[in-house]
């Protein structure tokens, strides 16, 4: 096993040995649909190595995509065999928008929303041309996945809600009450192109602001519908279903096919070959595993899929893989423990014994499915997960 630290623009993240099936690699190309994933990673090159191409703190300049396309060649001759790219849709806050703060996501950098054409990275064009460069240098291209919330509606709607206690989100506090929330986007400015959808208020779970009160620090539990959070997420507080903004209900039948819509299109669109899933732990496991079979089934390409599952519970962790590695459908995970461990080891001042390095690691309990890693966006300097080892 190899982990690699920070190098050139991003972060470096190694695939744990025998993910890889290292000494046995098939070439993609020649894996079949029972085998897509079934311990041997979607590339044909030995240790394959994934490179995260960006972190928190990039600048707004708009470049990233045309850097990427310059250094792909670059990236690749230093070992690198696949690229995580950030997510690529237009954020609520348009081109000062990292991308997780989801508005739109068939808005590739090509639409007027949210005040800007581009997103923090680039245009449409650029991305599909640095994918394109990618892959001339045999390069992977995975992109990030945020489908949990939405954020930036265009609209309010008045709608039945409840509050409930942020720290324990199955204890409601308050008696059910009208309240106006930002739940309803039609992108008048892309006006209809690649998709009709319009996400309304039933399209959601709960929000976290009530325009009407304007009381921060609030979380609102829908009732209408009869509409109680997603099942099959993490325990943590309760319930963790709800993250931020507007929380999508991942078990209403529209939302489930547009998510699935939107996969296929965004898949062949840009032409990637797998995914970073996001926010995993505040998804329903279902819904999840789902939307990766169906994205498969209607690909030709193995589609390799990595979740974020931020927890430190080496059990949390297996758990969900247990759930979502039924049907034969495979998925790894961002190595939390073992970061956690590296962590820990850099603030030792040489006391750490690194004879425990592995111990209540993934890489040690289902080494097929772990992805080994030292440092990402989440855990630099400054965020709300900060743990960087230095």
């Amino acid at each position: 096993m190899r982990v690699i630290s920070t190098s050139l623009f991003g972060l470096a993240i190694a695939f744990a040995g025998v993910i890889t099936g290292c000494g046995s690699q098939t070439p993609s190309s020649d894996l079949t649909s029972e085998a897509k994933f079934s311990g041997t990673a979607p590339s044909s090159k030995d240790n394959p190595v994934l490179f995260q191409y960006f972190h928190w703190y990039l600048p707004n300049d708009g470049r990233l995509w045309q850097r990427l396309q310059g250094e792909a060649s670059e990236l690749a001759r230093k070992g690198f065999t696949a690229l995580w790219i950030p997510p690529a849709g237009k954020g609520a806050g348009g081109s000062q928008d990292v991308g997780y703060a989801v508005y739109d996501l068939y808005d590739l950098g090509e639409f007027d929303q949210k005040g800007s054409r581009r997103t923090k990275y680039g245009t449409k064009d650029e991305l599909l041309a640095a994918i394109k460069s990618a892959h001339s240098a045999g390069l992977e291209v995975y992109a990030d996945i945020v489908l949990n919330h939405r954020i930036g509606a265009d609209r309010t709607e008045r709608v039945e809600a409840v509050e409930v206690n942020p720290q324990q989100r199955n204890e409601v506090i308050s008696e059910p009450k009208q309240i106006d929330a930002w739940t309803l986007f039609d992108f008048p400015a892309r006006k209809h192109a690649y998709s009709d959808f319009t996400w309304h208020w039933y399209h959601f779970d709960g929000v976290d602001w009530d325009q009407s009160r304007r009381e921060p620090g609030k979380i609102y539990r829908f009732t209408a519908n009869s509409k109680t959070w997603d099942p099959e997420v993490s325990a943590e507080l309760g319930n963790y279903d709800f993250l931020l903004g507007a929380d999508l209900d991942l078990e209403q039948p529209e939302v489930i096919a547009e998510t699935k819509r939107w996969g296929k299109w965004f898949t062949e669109f840009t032409g990637i070959d797998g995914y970073r899933l996001d926010a995993v732990k505040h998804m329903k496991a279902g819904f999840t595993r789902d939307w990766l079979k169906d994205m498969r089934a209607q690909s030709s390409k193995p589609l390799f899929a990595v979740a974020e599952y931020f927890d430190y519970d080496v059990n949390q962790l297996e758990r969900y893989l247990q759930a979502e590695s039924s049907e034969g459908q495979q998925i790894a995970l961002f190595d939390m423990p073992l970061h956690l461990n590296f962590y820990r080891a850099s603030q030792a001042n040489g006391a750490f014994n690194m004879a425990n390095l592995l111990q209540g690691t993934l890489i040690q309990r289902r080494p097929k499915q772990a992805l080994s890693f030292v440092d990402n966006h989440d855990t630099q300097a400054l965020q709300a997960l900060e743990s960087p080892v230095a």
